[in-house]
């Protein structure tokens, strides 16, 4: 094919490798090989863990397949049939909430011999590269992730890939935000009103990982869950305790310690900043809070 470009990297292993369930790199190699010959697919890369070397026996598969526009629709409908052919059996394929006409994501549960995997495949439209996710999907994609370039459509990604960013929020909001919902937690402790209070406690972690991240990040790629791996682990410990539990003694007790720790971790935050922290709104709601009991 004219202006071919071979790009398909076999040293699996400096990715993947001995790290990754054996089984489910053969289907992976299996499937890449396929594809390969598909003449809608103009190139493939590894997505997820496996672009930043951190796969293990515990990880699935993410590859992202760059689909000509006019055959997206086609290849949408051509894909289970692959799947089928590297597996023996397709036990549930579970569409993505984001899936569109520009990207879309199938999360496959498999069984092969007696194993069961998690396969995760992405499409991902040429004519439609500059929807959000799209973008999402390519942000700081390098030459090494490419699996195969058809093309040369996908070394033009590489080439355009937008450059991934540190957290970063409003410490003022966050603080504010936190002790708001911290006195809110007064009644639904006292009523012992268990769905309200988890939906209060998850805002609370949500928080307090913003505060965290927008002095520690060091990643510019992922979401939350990936940047907090990064982070001191004095600081991946100080949330830990927001999960709600049937014992509400245990959550007050619990809810205690998030706030020392939510102050600790604000000050220091503010400090790396190099801006004065917010004395109130914590110390009256600490005091409100604390007449309570």
């Amino acid at each position: 094919m004219e202006g071919y470009v071979s790009l398909f990297f076999t040293k699996r292993g400096r990715v993947t490798g001995k790290n990754m369930n054996q089984t489910l790199e053969k289907i992976y190699e299996q499937l890449l090989a396929e594809m390969k010959e598909e003449e809608d697919v103009l190139g493939a890369w590894d997505f997820g863990s496996a672009t930043h070397g951190l796969s293990d026996e515990y990880s699935d598969v993410d590859v992202i397949f760059l689909v000509k526009g006019n055959a997206f629709q086609r290849m949408n409908e051509k894909l289970p049939a692959y799947m089928k052919s590297v597996c023996d059996e397709v036990i549930l394929c579970w569409p993505e909430t984001f899936n569109n006409d520009a990207i879309t994501n199938y999360g496959h549960l498999i069984k092969k011999g007696d194993e069961f995997l998690q396969f995760d495949v992405f499409l991902m439209n040429a004519d439609q590269l500059d929807d959000f996710m799209c973008r999402l999907h390519y942000t700081d994609l390098k030459e090494e992730n490419v699996l195969f370039d058809r093309t040369g459509d996908v070394r033009k990604l590489v080439q355009a890939a937008p450059k991934g960013t540190l957290w970063s929020s409003d410490l003022k909001a966050l603080n504010e935000t936190y002790w708001f919902h911290v006195n809110m937690t007064i009644k639904y402790l006292k009523r012992q009103d268990f769905f309200k209070l988890n939906h209060l406690m998850r805002i609370l972690m949500d928080t307090h990982v913003s505060v965290i991240l927008t002095g520690y990040d060091r990643i510019q790629w992922g979401g939350t869950a990936n940047k907090l791996h990064f982070v001191p682990e004095e600081k991946r410990r100080h949330v830990m305790k927001y999960g709600c539990v049937e014992d509400f003694e245990v959550n007050r007790r619990n809810l205690l310690k998030e706030m020392s720790w939510f102050e600790e971790d604000y000050g220091d935050v503010c400090r790396i900043k190099g801006i004065p922290a917010q004395a109130e709104p914590a110390k009256t709601v600490k005091e409100i809070w604390n007449k309570q009991w």
